[in-house]
């Protein structure tokens, strides 16, 4: 990774102690004058293993010490949270992590959180997932950075991180449960991607190559689907046109649950169910989850929710203050202190309340509203919502904090604001909005 596009910004490391965060740590250190960035480190203790956890986190904040750097600690009962949650403990563990994560991004402390895989685990997950028989887009690797996230080491091999800790003498703990084979990652891990390198050498980094080639692939498809696709203004849901071209017509039928808000719990059955619709007579339908319905038309297949499922927007405006907003698909939420946690796609806004007019109200989107682009200018909100690819059904749903009377619009709650309201060294009052689906 290029580290100089991290110049004068603030890299918070992952650090479980274990061999690769430390050697992470490490690099970042020594890296840090040369590229003027600044460092600190996070450590997530998941409350799984007793004393040698809490042994690794003692160990982590001695090295932290001794190295100068700040460290954030977090700790939870992750048997716990998964009991809890409903979910396994590795899921309970991984979204603990990254409600850890997000939080220090949130606090403004960090501008990256960065993670130490290496090309042996993004190998790991592409055998895992062509095991388990996953699709061409479910075998794209990991990226270098994913918005504030970002792994240094993903073009490293494991054999090269251990040979730089050698070689620089860097401490680190040895997790006991990475050795249990009884755990199927730790299978490929410990067994399988061995044995490939004996009879392959290179077969790690062959892996790797192919999830990229893969991605380029899978781009591309994804690419030429989207002539099949085309929206309904008014039912707000999509048309897929027929096609015998299963990989086009699966994506484009991709798309359009996903603009309609479905991001999990769909399955290849669905997608085979949706392909076969196109044989059934005018009017079959296929019921998908979360109130999704498709629907076989004359001219394709249209995907949509039914109207006693959608929220109409409310239509009176109300003052802007403090109590958020009921906005009825929506539910804007006003505070002084930043959310604990990223429970939503929705981005979370930060504003200048004393540079926040005192007549702005809380509403919809109406004829001739505009607003001022950072760096200034200001453009229409059509010609926003067009560059920023808002789906034409959410437009009219998006709740705005803007003038009552005028066209100025400050906030586009979850989605941007306005360069007149943005945070400056002169801030004395920050705001934080924040949005979630009902």
């Amino acid at each position: 990774m290029d580290l100089s596009k991290f110049t004068k910004k603030r890299i918070c490391v992952a650090v479980s102690g274990g061999v690769d965060s430390m050697t992470l740590l490490h690099f970042l250190l020594c890296n840090q004058e040369r590229f003027a960035y600044q460092i600190s480190a996070v450590h997530c203790e998941h409350g799984i293993r007793g004393e040698n956890s809490l042994a690794d986190a003692r160990f982590v904040e001695k090295i932290c010490q001794d190295w100068g750097i700040t460290l954030y600690n977090y700790a939870e009962d992750c048997p716990q949270k998964a009991q809890r949650e409903k979910c396994s403990l590795e899921t309970a563990a991984r979204n603990f992590r990254y409600d850890c994560f997000a939080e220090i991004i949130q606090k403004d402390v960090a501008d990256y959180i960065a993670t130490a895989h290496h090309k042996n685990d993004e190998a790991e997950t592409i055998l895992f997932r062509l095991a388990r028989g996953t699709s061409l887009s479910g075998v794209k690797g990991m990226t270098e950075q994913r918005d504030w996230l970002i792994r240094p080491f993903l073009d490293w091999t494991r054999e090269e991180i251990e040979n730089y800790a050698a070689e620089n003498h860097i401490q680190y703990c040895t997790d006991a449960t990475n050795f249990e084979r009884d755990a199927t990652r730790n299978k490929l891990r410990l067994e399988v991607l061995p044995k490939l390198e004996e009879v392959i050498n290179g077969a790690t980094s062959n892996l790797v190559h192919f999830a990229s080639l893969a991605a380029e692939d899978d781009a591309l498809l994804y690419e030429y689907s989207q002539e099949l696709l085309s929206t309904l203004q008014e039912t707000g849901g999509y048309l897929v046109a027929f096609s015998d071209r299963k990989p086009l017509f699966s994506r484009a039928c991709l798309t359009a649950i996903k603009g309609l808000g479905v991001e999990k719990d769909y399955t290849t059955r669905h997608l085979d169910a949706l392909f076969q619709l196109q044989k059934s007579e005018r009017g079959a339908v296929v019921c998908l989850p979360q109130n999704l319905v498709a629907k076989k038309t004359e001219k394709g297949i249209v995907l949509y929710i039914p109207k006693e499922e959608i929220f109409h927007k409310k239509t009176q405006p109300k003052k802007f203050t403090k109590n958020g907003f009921d906005g009825g698909r929506y539910e804007v939420n006003v505070s002084n202190e930043p959310p604990m946690s990223l429970n939503n796609t929705f981005k979370i806004l930060k504003i200048d309340a004393e540079n926040l007019p005192k007549n702005v109200v809380f509403r919809f989107r109406e004829e001739g509203d505009v607003i001022t682009s950072f760096g200034g200018g200001t453009k229409t909100l059509k010609k926003f919502f067009n560059e920023k690819k808002i789906p034409v059904e959410e437009r009219e749903y998006l709740p705005l904090i803007a003038e009552e009377k005028g066209e100025e619009v400050y906030v586009i709650c979850g989605v941007e604001i306005s360069e007149k309201v943005k945070i400056t060294p002169t801030t004395r009052e920050i705001v934080y909005i924040t949005m979630q689906k009902k």
